[in-house]
Order: structure tokens, then sequence, then C-alpha cells
């Protein structure tokens, strides 16, 4: 099989040894390797896209890119908003790493390559390590730079964000990666770990990091060598411009301590060694955790809905406060926070949720005593309800009829409680989520579809609902179109106007029995809705229900064909769960047709 990978260079000397580098193996390899360099111009100074070119000239003299190599390179400028001044924002280094990765994950998309190769060597460890010292981060927040994860900052955006795992599979090639440390902690597991039946999404771009092991000596080493020039950006050297031009100012003089100087490739600087124990311990509470995650039993879940019913594994928590000195017990506590965040994750539109915030959830679900325990020392009588990462929580009695893991798992399950995860009813004093569709084109059939650089493109776009449901919309009408939740006047009006007509009112109580069957009452408020002129509701994609036209004042937008597709977000479940347990949203090419 073929592979595809993509690297993103930037002119120095680490990104032009890891290009050096890609071209070696690219031309040894016994397999066939695609390989896309990005060059991105952050268009921050006048002469930045100049510069871009000269880094695509310096490549293409000395490895022979772009003239029968395989591995080719692209300038990707960045499009910052009418009016700013790149230069002149306080947090540029922030806002131009957000506009990078967002534009290199869109390019790797369009380019069909899901992995992505950026050159962090030891010295920018060491700098992220000290970094986070002086902003204050402890703990878990100490771990360094990961040698594998998700491209950040693309949430939201198709074939960047755990999706367009079809259209990726569709090059036959295979993934170039970097094989993964086995101390790296990572929390983010890898693609295979996927659910990838139909009406789940999957896929996206991983950026993997392979010359962390290496130091910057090393890789300028290797670029004279073979003759590669590389180049340093003069922002660099400003120690005035950010803490960490100031933090590589003052180590590239040897002005640090000794204990936070950084070391060689041979001796390794204390903050790598101490990066590395932390990664180890959280490591382990990450395994424990998946463990714990692989003993749970899903009773079903329902992507209509994102409803989801688990029986957990007994796992109590001791009963100490947790001010008490007790290293196990809170080794313990943590272990059940990432176990409740696994799960919340399933349901939860959130991507961001802390362990910290985790607290109540995990003593409450956990606790071996009816009080609950919070790290004051305080105690309350323990829930059977409760909301954590916008996801109600409640324990169902459901005792259990017999074991349906392997009698080899270490866990015994709850033979008595089950636990129901759904989405929380949106807040009054929060803005509903919208997705706004302009007029667009018809969704085309994959071997219908428009070709751009020999790159398959898809319109209309999708779009992320909720942070659940990725929707591709079609809008025929000449007025833009909005997905909104299901809220209690717009059903109300819905049923109102299906029961006023004696020829719908047989779709008003299909739809309310439909509605019964997805979960608690309050997740059918939850749904997304297409909703016309006059907040009308003309359709619901996950149960695939449509509205017909019941009066004149509405029969022309009845008559409207209406084409969608849906996908519920990306997740992972245990490895043994059953695929009747789970209820999919169809997807087809074409859904949501009016007849």
């Amino acid at each position: 099989m073929a592979l595809a990978g993509s690297l993103a260079v930037s002119g120095g000397a680490d990104s032009m040894a890891l290009a050096t580098l890609c071209h070696q193996i690219q031309q040894m390899g016994d397999t066939e390797t695609r390989i896309q360099a990005f060059v991105v111009d952050h268009k921050a100074r006048p002469e930045s896209a100049q510069e871009a070119k000269q880094v695509v000239e310096a490549l293409d003299k000395k490895l022979g890119l772009n003239r029968g190599s395989k591995l080719k390179t692209r300038i990707i400028p960045l499009k910052w908003p009418p009016g700013v001044i790149p230069s002149k924002l306080p947090d540029f280094e922030t806002e131009a790493r957000r506009l990078r990765y967002q534009a290199l994950g869109k390019a790797c998309y369009k380019a069909r390559i899901p992995s992505l190769l950026l050159g962090h060597h030891q010295a920018d460890e060491d700098e992220t390590m000290i970094m986070r010292l002086v902003e204050g981060y402890r703990g878990e927040g100490l771990r360094g730079i990961s040698q594998e994860a998700d491209i950040p900052y693309c949430t939201g955006i198709y074939g960047a964000s755990q999706s367009g795992g079809r259209d990726y599979a569709l090059t036959g090639e295979g993934t170039l990666m970097v094989a993964r440390n086995a101390g790296d902690g990572q929390e983010n597991l890898p693609p295979t770990r996927e659910y990838r039946k139909e009406g789940f999404e999957h896929g996206g771009v991983r950026i993997y990091r392979p010359l962390m092991d290496y130091s910057k000596d090393q890789l300028e080493a290797t670029l004279e060598k073979a003759g590669v020039p590389w180049v340093t950006d003069p922002t660099n050297r400003d120690p005035t411009i950010s803490i960490r031009n100031a933090i590589r100012y003052l180590m590239q003089r040897r002005l640090l301590p000794k204990a936070l100087a950084s070391g060689s490739h041979h001796e390794p600087s204390a903050l790598r060694i101490a990066a590395n124990k932390i990664r180890h311990k959280y490591q382990r509470r990450n395994e424990e955790a998946d463990s714990l995650f692989q003993a749970c039993e899903i009773i079903s879940f329902d992507a209509r809905s994102g409803c989801l019913i688990v029986r957990l594994p007994l796992f109590p928590i001791p009963k100490e406060p947790y001010f008490q000195i007790d290293r196990q017990r809170t080794h313990v506590e943590h272990v059940g926070a990432r176990l409740v965040r696994r799960l919340l994750s399933i349901v939860s539109p959130r991507d961001d949720i802390s362990l910290q915030s985790l607290e109540f959830a995990t003593r409450t679900i956990f606790g071996d005593s009816r009080m609950t325990i919070y790290s004051d020392g305080t105690t309350r009588p323990r829930q059977s309800k409760f909301t954590a990462g916008v996801v109600l929580c409640e324990q169902i009695e459901m005792p259990i009829k017999k074991d349906p893991l392997p009698t080899a798992q270490p866990f015994t399950l709850d033979p008595k409680y089950t636990w129901c995860l759904s989405r929380e009813k949106y807040s009054r004093d929060l803005a509903e989520p919208v997705c706004v569709v302009p007029h667009t084109t018809q969704i085309q059939q994959p071997e219908e579809v428009a070709q751009i650089d020999g790159t398959s493109v898809f319109e209309p776009v999708w779009q992320l609902w909720d942070g659940r449901y990725w929707i591709q919309l079609v809008n025929p009408t000449d007025k833009p179109l909005k997905v909104c939740p299901l809220s209690e006047d717009r059903l109300l009006r819905l049923r109102k106007r299906l029961c006023d007509n004696v020829d719908t009112k047989y779709l008003g109580r299909k739809l309310m029995e439909t509605l019964k069957s997805i979960g608690p009452p309050h997740v059918r408020h939850t749904l997304p809705a297409i909703i016309g002129e006059e907040d009308i509701v003309l359709e619901i994609p996950t149960i695939g229900f449509k509205t017909p036209a019941v009066g004149p004042e509405d029969a022309e937008m009845g008559c409207v064909p209406l084409q969608w597709r849906i996908r519920y977000k990306q997740v992972v479940f245990p490895d043994h769960v059953k695929d009747e347990r789970i209820v999919a949203l169809r997807d087809e090419e074409m859904q949501g047709v009016r007849d």
C-alpha cells in the first residue's frame, strides 16, 4: 500500500532537517510514498511572501522537490481579518499559531493526507516546560510536548478535526506516521479505536513530532552534511516580543541555572527528565482508566439523541477527605475522573472538560457511602442526578441479569444500577447553537464531484452543530435556512400545525411516539431541526421527520426538496460493544428528499 504524509516547513533548521530526512527516506524506501510539504506565509511582514518563496526554492534546489520528486511543496498564505495588522497584535504568536494550524488542517484535508509531521525538538520541549512553570502550571500541565495528538485549533473544521475519514479512504493510501512513544501519556487514542460504523464520523488530521529526541545541534549537523541551507526568523531573536523568545534568548546564551539549562542528545536536561517522569505517571493513570472503560457495559447508545445508558464497574473511592495526605486515594480518584471524562465525551458537545471540574461527578458515581465528600472536607447527601460537562447524569435501577463480559475481567460490574447520560437541556440564559446555511448547490455524488488540483471537493460544506452532529445541508431557497434546537416552543407550534389538519394528524402522533422512544423527555429539545422562515420547523434530520405542506401559506416551502447528510461526531466505545446496542443515524449519500 502506498503511504501519504505531510510536513510543515518554515525554513528553520528543525523543519528543513525534517524535510531532508523525509526526502532521504522517500528515496531509499521500497514503499511508494507521497509527501506534501506546506510552507506557511504568515503575512506578518512585507517580505514574508518573498521569504516563503525562497524556502520553496531552497527545497527545490537542494532536494529536487517539484522536479520529479514525489515530495511536493505548496505555499499557504494566512488570511488575517480585514483591518488587522498582525505585527501589532499583543497576542500575535497565539493568533498566528491558531490561524497556522487551521490553514494546515484545511490543506491536509484538501490533499487527503491525514498526518502532519512537525519539526519540534529537545530545546522546544525545554522552552515549553519553562513557560508552563512561569505561567503556574502544575501536575499534568508539565508533561511537556506531545509526540502525537489531534491537530489543535481546528474544532468544527470538517476533515481536520475528527472527521472526513471516508474521504481520506478514497485515496487508497496508508498513513505515514511515527511510532508512538510508550511513555507519551496521551489521552488522544489511536485512530483505530474510533467507532467506524455507518452514521458516525471518524478521521481528521493527526500531528506527529518525530524529532523530539534530537537536539538542535544534531539537526543543524544533518543539514550541513546534506548541504541544505536554513534561515532564522528575525522575530525569534527579539526577546521583547514574547515570553518564549525571552526564554529562548536566555537558553541560547546559557544564562539560565544549570538545572534549567537545555541538555544534549546524550545528556537530557533536568526539564526533559522531569517531563518524562510526569508523562509516565499520567500514562499509568490513563492505562488504568482505559481498563475501567473497557470493563463498562454499553447497554445502549442512541445517536438520534446522543443518549447513553451504561453499566459501570465497581470502583469505590476511599472515604478519606481530599485534604488528607493519601497518595493512593488521590491516584484512584484521578483514574475515576478520567473514566468519567471518557464517558461524558461520548455525549457532551464540549471537548475541553477538565478533570478538576469532575471531582463531584467522580465522587458521586464511585463514592462508597451515602455521603459525597468534597475537597474541602464537607459532606452532602449523595445524589442520583446531576450535571457535568453539560451532560445530565441520572442513576437508574436496572438489576443485572448476567455478566456480559468474560470472567477474566479484573472488575465487577455494578449489579443494581446503570447511568443514563444525555445532553443537558439548553439554558435560556445562553445563546442556542445555530448553523446558518445560505443558498447552496446540490450535494454531489462521489463520481460527479468537481476536481480542484486533483482533489475531490464536496459541496456544500459540513458544519458541526452543537459539537455533536456534522450536518451537510442543501438550501435551494433564496433565503438562509438555520439548524437550531427543537425547542419547546418550536415543537408546540409544529404539533399544532400537524394536529389542526385532518390529513396530517396521524403524523403528529407518529412524531411524538418517535420522540418518546429516543430517550428522556428533555432530550427531544436538544435535537437539531432545520428551520425556515418565521421559525417554522421543516425537518428533524436525526429522526428522519419531514414536515408536509399543511396549508396554502406554506405550500410553497413544503414542496421544496431539502437534501442533507447527518453524522454523529467521532466517539470511542469499549472494544467489546455490540453493534445491535448502537442506534446509528442513516448515512446515505442523499437524505431528506420530500415526496
